[in-house]
């Protein structure tokens, strides 16, 4: 039976500072720097909207057993804060989930936070029909350290997956992590009013690790071309640096109306090695590639008309024809400036095939 604390979770900030009530009795806070593993499961406890007393009482107890599990990613961040987390593990029951613009940032944990599915709970699904615009999880540059650990299926957002965006004022999202996770079905050819950008959209990252996941069906109906797989840029507001040095290794792309990896603004030294880039069937159940330009795509635009410095490569791939079905290469530095730009490179070992 699914216990309900609600009266509304706006901010977990507000909830942090009044966690630690005064007078005789009120429970104490737990002690600093401690790691935490909370289980999450559909239909479990909702701390939705707590603070103070309550929000600690709740966090003393819920979601810190896999027979006691909190109901979302929202009250598992809520469980971390309360608990003044170092480390933690993020354990998904198998089960669908809706959760829409789940935001990490400061104050949830001060180092590593995984979260990956519980063995032999079934498959884990978050779907985003309810939310319709917008992404599933979004990463500052302030947040714990992020490790997200599959397999579990991130589908129907129209926005994105996971974006994470640094700051000129904290500087780049560092070391985040995606692996076996399956983003389908993600734009406005699946999600009306979507704008369709990315499975994972990266503003302004360093050094993330995207990994042996599945990029499948991200089309676009309006716009096709505006949606990735990858996409590599900066913060766009504040003209921060691109994201530079990341690693897309090991993926499958499938079905992808855009070029499938994309950097602009300036990203440098990301290496794309040992992807398949494969058929499949579209929303209306064409067969179609993936892309337009090529498989890696440097872009420079009026918004930041400048190129990659370099080591922006691929190598190892085996790719196949673009979502027109017409043979496209492998990479290609295009502009809307007019300025010629040479920012990725064809390093070898890569395979076409029809």
């Amino acid at each position: 039976m699914r216990k309900h604390l609600r009266i509304g979770l706006p901010c977990l900030a507000a909830a942090v500072t009044t966690l630690v009530p005064g007078g005789p009795g009120a429970p104490a806070a737990p002690a600093g720097g401690e790691d935490v593993t909370v289980y999450v499961g559909s239909g479990g406890t909702s701390l939705a909207g707590l603070s103070g007393t309550s929000l600690l009482r709740a966090a003393g107890k819920a979601g810190l057993t896999a027979q006691n599990p909190v109901g979302s990613l929202r009250d598992a961040q809520a469980v971390l804060e309360a608990r003044h987390t170092r480390n933690a593990t993020i354990m998904l029951r198998g089960g669908t989930y809706t959760d829409a613009g789940v935001e990490w940032g400061p104050g949830i944990a001060d180092g590593t936070v995984t979260v990956k599915a519980q063995p032999g709970t079934g498959p884990v699904t978050f779907d985003g029909r309810a939310a319709r615009a917008g992404y599933w999880t979004k990463v500052g540059p302030a947040s714990p350290k992020l490790n997200f650990q599959g397999p579990y299926t991130v589908q129907r957002y129209g926005d994105g997956g996971i974006k994470a965006t640094g700051t000129r004022q904290d500087g780049p999202v560092k070391g985040l992590v995606v692996n076996r996770i399956t983003f389908k079905k993600i734009g406005n050819a699946w999600v009306k009013g979507g704008k369709g950008y990315a499975g994972v959209h990266l503003n302004y990252v360093s050094k993330a690790r995207i990994t042996n996941n599945s990029f499948v069906n991200l089309e676009n109906k309006t716009v096709p071309g505006n949606t990735h797989g990858v996409y590599l840029a900066f913060h766009q507001t504040q003209k921060t640096p691109g994201s530079n040095g990341n690693l897309v290794k090991g993926n499958t792309f499938q079905v992808i109306s855009g070029d499938p990896v994309r950097a602009s603004d300036g990203s440098s030294g990301n290496k794309v090695q040992g992807n398949v880039f494969k058929k499949g069937r579209d929303h209306k159940g064409k067969t179609r590639g993936n892309g337009n330009y090529g498989m890696f795509t440097y872009w420079a635009f009026p918004r930041a008309d400048t190129c990659g410095k370099g080591g922006n490569t691929f190598s190892g791939n085996t790719h196949t024809v673009n979502y027109y079905n017409k043979k496209a290469p492998a990479v290609r530095s295009g502009s809307d400036t007019g300025r010629t730009c040479k920012s990725v490179k064809d390093t070898g070992g890569n395979t076409y095939k029809r």
